[in-house]
């Protein structure tokens, strides 16, 4: 998956925010109280994971929608975790489901 994580241009652009400690502040007016660690944490790298009421909150301080800020993409065809090889179903194609098995009508 490709991940995009533009936290900080986002505080920048709608609330003019550029230090972690103002982020940690708007963060503890909304109700999510954070060290400061955890807020630069966010601000310099993408979070391997994410509590949604982190999530929930971000977007709730910042007026905007959490795509605005955090971009997953799939990978490229043949790229993902579970396949060794390209796909033989063109792009945009679903494969048929009565085609496997397993719904096969006596």
């Amino acid at each position: 998956m490709s991940f995009h994580w533009n936290l900080r241009r986002e505080l920048f652009l709608r609330k003019n925010v550029h230090r972690p400690v103002d982020l940690q502040a708007l963060l503890r007016e909304h109700g999510l109280p954070r060290s400061l660690p955890a807020v630069c944490a966010l601000l310099k790298q993408p979070p391997e994971s994410l509590r949604l009421k982190t999530m929930q909150t971000i977007c709730n301080a910042l007026g905007c929608n959490l795509n605005d800020f955090c971009v997953m993409e799939p990978d490229p065809k043949g790229r993902g975790l579970n396949s060794s090889e390209p796909s033989d179903i063109p792009d945009g194609e679903y494969p048929d489901p009565f085609q496997f098995p397993i719904h096969e009508y006596e």
